[in-house]
């Protein structure tokens, strides 16, 4: 298990733009980003500053943006702010997520369907297309979209978080091929289940779902990895600074998975 400190890369100068930062994986990549040199705004519909405040602690640069990214006004306030700041955006991450609901389809209600969708894969065409817009004409900047194992593969109860995910991988896949010519890069990352409080949530949600405990979930999933645990939050983000970095100059359109061995294609 990663248990430390890791340096892969150095991106001194750049600047990136991390979403769903507040907590969780996001949080962990806005700082192994600041770590390495980046530039870093923290965004998130929730308070930023405890993340900004490590991120400076601990000598890296960081603003905390507030930001919604379903509101098309407001993620391209967001953008705006960064330019201004600190220049064009050179690093987007894509983590704004919902993973909820937990229900089978046929109970499942319309708006919450829908409220997935918005945040898991419209926010992450808002939040690309106005990187793109600052990206253009500016070879090396990349987008990391941070999708899921079930990008890959079904799961039951999680229908809209699923086909969100999956719409993620196409979309991606497709903005590679928009953006190769002009020296831009768009990969999808995939974990497995990390461990993180969401973990735990989204857990309670599948153990009341599925009529079983949350240690008979957690102990299903630890164990469908053939490594035989779950992931350490440091392990995406290792997989993140190499995507940032070009030392990943030939990968584009690339769903890599960090799963533990869960899911293999």
């Amino acid at each position: 298990m990663n248990t430390g400190r890791r340096t892969i890369v150095r991106l001194e100068g750049r600047t990136a733009l991390v979403t769903g930062a507040a907590q969780g994986i996001g949080a962990h990549i806005a700082e192994g980003l600041a770590r390495e040199g980046a530039r870093v705004a923290v965004t998130d519909i929730q308070p930023t500053d405890p993340v900004v405040e490590s991120i400076r602690a601990n000598g890296g640069t960081a603003v905390g943006i507030h930001l919604d990214v379903t509101s098309e006004v407001g993620v391209a306030d967001a953008f705006a702010r960064v330019e201004e700041l600190w220049g064009p955006v050179d690093i987007l991450v894509n983590n704004a997520a919902l993973g909820t609901p937990v229900a089978l389809v046929r109970d499942l209600e319309l708006d919450a369907w829908e409220r997935t969708l918005k945040v898991n894969l419209t926010g992450t065409m808002l939040c690309t297309r106005a990187a793109l817009r600052q990206m253009t004409g500016r070879p090396g900047s990349t987008v990391i979209n941070i999708a899921s194992n079930v990008a890959k593969r079904g799961l039951p109860h999680r229908s809209a978080y699923v086909a969100s995910k999956w719409a993620v991988l196409g979309l991606t896949q497709t903005l590679a091929l928009e953006t190769a010519l002009d020296g831009i890069r768009v990969n999808t990352v995939c974990p497995g289940p990390v461990e993180t409080p969401h973990l735990d949530e989204v857990m309670r949600g599948h153990a009341e779902a599925e009529g079983t405990t949350v240690e008979g979930i957690a102990e299903q999933w630890r164990t469908s990895a053939p490594i035989g645990r779950f992931i350490d939050a440091r392990e995406v983000v290792d997989v993140c600074l190499f995507l940032a970095s070009d030392a990943s100059s030939a990968l584009t359109g690339e769903a890599i998975n960090v799963s533990g061995g869960l899911v293999m294609s």
